[in-house]
């Protein structure tokens, strides 16, 4: 049982399956679901979806969106009762997962809401002799020791209410925060040690293992497509450690999407990443994955993920190769944070969408009007960075922490349009800068860069139909749907 209640001696047990796959509901995705008949789904779709992540494609773990989307208190009823025979067989909390996600700053606001879902469910499966709890943890997103022990404390407070006012033993008696990691703090594994401290000792327990998320996709917004790979290696090796020092197990969970910049997770590549990113224990499989490529080819890659992650053991890097990684992400960010602070507004590009009834995420509206005129993010200030490297005599560091680094930049860079590049570099110095790092990217990995498949070419000429078609201000949209859809994936 994964949560074992303070006479026992645990509260957060590893005795329990381990997801190695997590479906999301982040909308990244050009087609709609292989089982619908409408383009856009609605929450209402969220039920079905979610059977379908755990029957059809065998995931292990669904992440379920708490803010931002109507949530049904007695979702974990509903589930349940319509797919009885399904969760009769695979009881969610025990043979799969339902995690709820919660931002940090709202988290506090819909605790009352948040913990009565858990408790009813929980009613609800005791009730019907299933497992339970069937839901017991949270993704939490704040990067506070402080708050996620008050959200923590909050919720066990819910529980007593509830109690007394239900006259019956309400549970789980507490919940297990999955923490987000926080790239930004310098005393981020302090900050974790310190919740873990406080929680053992304000609920008398002891804590066995936690999972924490890494977010992969998010981080390549603030430092470019190859600091957020050193950066995720990092941290990787970073748990690694933490968990040797303090005893606690940890399992990260790496968010990644299916384009390079995001992670390069989809069901071509998946192999490629997990050698990537050694100690992963659970990936995200976000909508793109799951509903832009053929289902055949997802049900494997997802059925080899499953087998493959269990093995996957962390890399220990020392103090010298530690400080390395860092010396080497500052340079990689250094350069893409100079580039993106420039941008011109390319607000027009997931507006259009709008057209065709298509919301594009506020979160990918850079990189996927990037990716619609050409211009894969993942080129962005890499060959200045790569230049200063060698200056610095850093390349061979950077190639020893990173082998697959100029093959992951000539893939990325199927999806570029030289062409438009070049028309943007006469309208300011940003694209100027862009297309040097495309020529200094060319000399580093001693290959042309540019479309190598039909599907790229074709990417391509859609590319430049967007891009002539937005200059001179006419209807662009339809062009845009279909080279998101060749790549598969929005941004």
């Amino acid at each position: 049982m994964p949560l074992k209640e303070p006479k026992d001696g645990v509260c957060v047990s590893g005795d329990r399956k381990l997801p190695s796959t997590t479906a999301t509901q982040f909308p990244d995705n050009t087609r709609r679901p292989f089982w619908s008949f409408k383009e856009n789904t609605s929450t209402s779709d969220d039920f079905f979806d979610c059977y379908v992540a755990f029957k059809e494609l065998n995931c292990h773990e669904y992440f379920w969106d708490w803010q931002g989307r109507k949530v049904d208190e007695m979702l974990i009823k509903k589930l349940v009762n319509i797919y009885k025979a399904f969760f009769r067989d695979n009881p969610i909390g025990k043979s799969c997962f339902v995690t709820f996600r919660v931002e940090g700053e709202h988290a506090l606001e819909d605790i009352g809401r948040f913990s009565m879902s858990i408790i009813s469910s929980n009613d609800f499966a005791a009730g019907q002799r299933m497992f339970s709890p069937p839901v017991f943890e949270v993704v939490h997103s704040s990067a506070s020791s402080g708050s996620l022990l008050r959200f923590a404390s909050l919720y066990n407070e819910s529980v007593g209410i509830a109690t007394e006012k239900l006259r019956h033993d309400c549970r789980p008696k507490f919940i297990s925060i999955i923490p987000t990691h926080d790239f930004g703090s310098q005393n981020w594994y302090s900050l974790l040690n310190s919740y873990f401290s406080g929680f053992q000792s304000s609920f008398r327990c002891k804590v066995d293992y936690f999972r924490p998320l890494i977010p992969r996709s998010a981080v390549a917004d603030n430092a470019g497509f190859v600091a957020a790979v050193l950066m995720t290696k990092r941290a990787l090796s970073s748990y690694s450690s933490f968990s040797s020092i303090t005893g606690l197990v940890s399992y990260p969970i790496i968010e990644a999407g299916p384009l390079m910049f995001r992670g390069g997770l989809n069901p071509g590549s998946f192999r490629n990443f997990v050698d990537t990113y050694p100690g992963a224990r659970t990936v995200t499989i976000t909508p793109a994955f799951r509903y832009d490529y053929e289902i055949e080819e997802v049900k494997e890659a997802v059925s080899a993920l499953n087998r493959a992650l269990p093995r996957n053991r962390a890399v220990s890097y020392s103090r010298e190769e530690s400080e390395m990684l860092v010396r080497l992400e500052n340079i990689f960010a250094k350069h893409f944070g100079e580039t993106v602070k420039s941008f011109p507004d390319l607000a027009e590009m997931p507006a259009a969408m709008g057209s065709l009834n298509k919301v594009i995420d506020r979160r990918i509206h850079r990189s996927f009007s990037l990716y619609s005129l050409g211009v894969p993010p993942e080129i962005i200030g890499a060959g200045r960075a790569i230049v200063e490297c060698i200056k610095e005599g850093l390349v061979k560091d950077l190639e020893r922490m990173y082998p697959n680094i100029k093959q992951d930049l000539v893939t990325a860079c199927r999806l570029l349009n030289k062409e438009n590049l070049r028309f943007l570099a006469k309208t300011g110095k940003v694209w100027d800068a862009i297309l040097k790092d495309v020529k200094l990217v060319e000399d580093y990995t001693d290959s042309s860069l540019g479309p190598a498949s039909t599907d790229d070419f074709l990417h391509r000429n859609y590319t430049s139909n967007v891009f002539h078609l937005w200059s001179t201000k006419k209807d662009f949209s339809k062009d845009l749907l279909a080279a998101a859809r060749l790549r598969r994936c929005l941004g």
